[in-house]
C-alpha cells in the first residue's frame, strides 16, 4: 500500500497523467498480460498436473482392483485346491494348496500391495472382514487335508463342502465384489470429478490463450498507435529540425501529460525556442549591422544557449564600450582639430604680420645701412675738409650738429628696431609653443595625426631659427645702439669743444678720422644686420607658406575628424 503511494506521489511530481501515461498504460496492458499468462501457466501445470493424477487414480483403481481380483484368486486357488484334495486325495492338490500358501502368496503380495494404495477406512474394514473370513476357513481346510491324510475322504469332503465353509466362501466372493464395487465407484467418481476439472482447465487455458492473443493484439496497436506512430513522427520532425527546418509541421501529435505528448510538448517548446532564439539573434545582429548597438535579449535561453546569449551580451557591451572610445576621441580630435586650424590660421596671419614686419624692418636697415654709409662719406669729407681748411669749421659745427642729429635718428631705429626683434620674439615664442600645442594634439590624435605632427616639428624648428636670429639680431643692434650712443657722445663732445676743436683742428681731425673708421665699422654691421634681417625675413616667409600648409591641413584633418564624427552619429549606443 505503502509502495502503491509511493508510485502515485512519484507520478504526480513528475507531472504525468496516470490517464494518460503510456508507461502507466503499457504497464498496466504488461500486468494484465502477466497475470494472463500466470493463470494459464497455472491452468496448464494444473491441467497437466490433475491430468497426470487422473491417469495415476486410474492406474491406482486398477492396480487395487487387480490386489483385489489377486486377492480373491488366491483365496480361490487355495479353496480349489483344499476341496479338490478333499475329493480326490491327489497330492498334487496338496502341493497346490501349500504352494499358493507358501510360494505364491497372492493373498499376501495383493494385501501388500492394497496397504501402499490409497484405500479408505471403510474400504479396509471391508478388506480385514473379508481377510478374518478367510482366516476362519484355514481351520476347515486343515481338517479337511487332516481327515484326506487319514484316509477319511467323507469327513474331509464334509469339512470344505459343508454350509459352514461353502456360507463363509460365499460371504467372502460377495464382500470381494462389493469391496471392488465400491473402490472402484469410489474412484470412478474421483476420476470423473478430475476430469471435470481438467476440462474447467483445458478451457480456462483456452480462454487465457485467447486472451493473450488479445492482449498482443492490444499490445501491438497500442505499441503502434500510442508509441511506435508518434515516435516516427517525432523522429521526422526531429530529422526536420536537424536541418534546421524550424517550420516543421507536428501534425496531429498533441502535448499532453503523458510521456509521448510530454516529448511532443518538449518539442514544440525546442522548436519554439529556436526560432524565438534564432529570430531575436538575427535581429540583434541586423539592428548592431544598421549600427543599434542599443539592443537587449529577451527571449528565453536555456541550457547550453546561454553561454551564446552572454557571449553576444558581452560583445555588444564590448562594441558599445570600443564605440564609445571611438566617439569621445573622434569628438576630442574634433575640438582639438578646430583649435589647431585655429591656431594654425593665427599662426598664418602672425606669420604674414612678421613677415610684413620683417620687410618694414629691411627697408629701415637698408635706409640706416645707407644712411650710415653716406654719414661716413661725409665723416671722411669733414676730415678732409678739417685738414683742408680750419675756416670750414664752423660749417663743420653744423655738420656734427646734423651728424648728432643723424645719429640720434640712428640710435631712434636702432630703438625701434629693438623692439621689433622684441615682437619677433614674442612671435617666435607664440609659434614655439603653438608648435608644441600641435604636437600635443597630433599625439592625441595617433595614426590620424601623424602628419601633422610632422609640421608642428617643423614649425617649431622654423620658431627656434627664428629666435636664434632674432637674438643675433638683438645682439648686433645692442652693439649698433652701445656704438650709436658712443657716437652721440662723441657728438656731443665735439659740439660741446667746438671751440677747443677750432683750436685744436688735429685733434678733432683725427677724432673725426676714427669716428669714420667706426661709422664704416658700423655700416659693415648694418650690413650684417641687413642680411640677418633678410634671412629672418625669409625664415618668416617659410614660416608664413608652412602654416598656410598647416593650416590647409588643419582643414582637410578637421572635415575627415567631422566625417568621422558623422559617422560614428549613424551608431545607437
Amino acid at each position: 500500500m505503502a509502495k502503491e503511494t509511493k508510485k502515485k506521489d512519484m507520478a504526480v511530481d513528475n507531472g504525468l497523467d496516470k490517464k494518460l501515461s503510456q508507461e502507466a498504460r503499457l504497464k498496466d496492458l504488461t500486468k494484465k498480460m502477466y497475470t494472463i499468462v500466470g493463470v494459464s501457466v497455472f491452468m496448464l501445470l494444473a491441467f497437466i498436473y490433475l491430468t497426470a493424477h487422473s491417469r495415476a487414480t486410474y492406474a491406482e483403481q486398477l492396480e487395487t482392483t487387480m490386489f483385489l481380483n489377486q486377492y480373491r484368486m488366491g483365496s480361490k486357488n487355495l479353496t480349489t485346491a483344499v476341496q479338490s484334495y478333499a475329493v480326490t486325495g491327489d497330492e498334487t492338490y496338496y502341493n497346490n494348496y501349500f504352494k499358493e500358501l507358501n510360494e505364491d502368496k497372492n493373498r499376501d503380495i495383493a494385501w501388500a500391495g492394497l496397504q501402499e494404495n490409497d484405500v479408505k477406512d471403510n474400504e479396509w474394514a471391508m478388506l480385514e472382514s473379508i481377510a478374518s473370513m478367510s482366516q476362519g476357513l484355514v481351520p476347515l481346510e486343515e481338517e479337511a487335508m487332516a481327515q484326506v491324510k487319514a484316509g477319511n475322504q467323507i469327513k474331509a469332503i464334509e469339512a470344505v463342502f459343508g454350509d459352514v465353509y461353502t456360507e463363509t466362501a460365499n460371504k467372502i466372493s460377495a464382500q470381494t465384489d462389493t469391496a471392488i464395487d465400491t473402490i472402484q465407484n469410489r474412484i470412478a467418481l474421483y476420476v470423473q470429478i478430475l476430469n471435470i476439472i481438467v476440462i474447467v482447465c483445458e478451457v480456462i487455458f483456452v480462454i487465457t490463450i485467447l486472451a493473450i492473443i488479445y492482449m498482443i493484439l492490444l499490445t501491438i496497436n497500442f505499441a503502434r498507435k500510442e508509441l511506435l506512430n508518434p515516435i516516427i513522427s517525432v523522429s521526422a520532425s526531429l530529422e526536420e529540425l536537424a536541418k534546421g527546418n524550424l517550420h516543421v509541421d507536428l501534425g496531429d501529435m498533441k502535448a499532453n501529460n503523458s510521456e509521448v505528448g510530454r516529448m511532443v510538448g518538449a518539442l514544440a517548446f525546442m522548436k519554439e525556442s529556436f526560432m524565438n532564439m534564432i529570430n531575436e539573434i538575427s535581429n540583434v545582429l541586423g539592428e548592431m549591422g544598421h549600427g543599434n548597438f542599443r539592443v537587449k535579449l529577451d527571449a528565453t535561453y536555456v541550457g547550453e544557449f546561454i553561454k551564446i546569449k552572454d557571449s553576444l551580451e558581452e560583445i555588444i557591451k564590448e562594441m558599445r564600450g570600443i564605440l564609445n572610445t571611438i566617439r569621445d576621441t573622434a569628438q576630442e580630435i574634433d575640438g582639438g582639430s578646430e583649435q589647431l586650424a585655429k591656431a594654425a590660421m593665427d599662426l598664418a596671419d602672425g606669420s604674414t604680420v612678421q613677415a610684413a614686419k620683417m620687410q618694414e624692418v629691411a627697408e629701415m636697415v637698408d635706409e640706416m645701412a645707407a644712411s650710415m654709409e653716406a654719414k661716413a662719406e661725409e665723416a671722411q669729407d669733414t676730415v678732409k675738409i678739417s685738414s683742408a681748411a680750419g675756416e670750414a669749421l664752423l660749417d663743420g659745427n653744423e655738420k656734427m650738429q646734423e651728424l648728432k642729429l643723424a645719429i640720434g635718428d640712428i640710435e631712434k631705429c636702432s630703438n625701434e628696431i629693438r623692439t621689433i626683434i622684441g615682437t619677433i620674439e614674442d612671435i617666435a615664442n607664440q609659434t614655439n609653443l603653438l608648435s608644441l600645442n600641435a604636437a600635443i594634439e597630433a599625439a592625441r590624435a595617433g595614426e590620424a595625426g601623424r602628419g601633422f605632427a610632422v609640421v608642428a616639428e617643423q614649425v617649431k624648428n622654423l620658431a627656434e631659427e627664428s629666435a636664434n636670429a632674432a637674438g643675433e639680431t638683438r645682439k648686433l643692434i645692442d652693439t649698433t645702439v652701445e656704438a650709436v650712443q658712443k657716437g652721440i657722445a662723441y657728438a656731443d663732445v665735439t659740439a660741446e669743444s667746438m671751440v677747443e676743436v677750432m683750436t685744436g683742428a688735429k685733434q678733432a681731425t683725427d677724432m673725426m678720422e676714427k669716428m669714420a673708421v667706426e661709422l664704416r665699422e658700423e655700416a659693415a654691421n648694418m650690413k650684417k644686420i641687413d642680411d640677418n634681417v633678410a634671412r629672418v625675413a625669409e625664415i618668416v616667409d617659410n614660416n608664413s607658406a608652412t602654416s598656410e600648409e598647416t593650416a590647409a591641413v588643419s582643414e582637410e584633418q578637421t572635415a575627415q575628424v567631422a566625417t568621422m564624427v558623422q559617422m560614428m552619429e549613424q551608431f545607437v549606443i
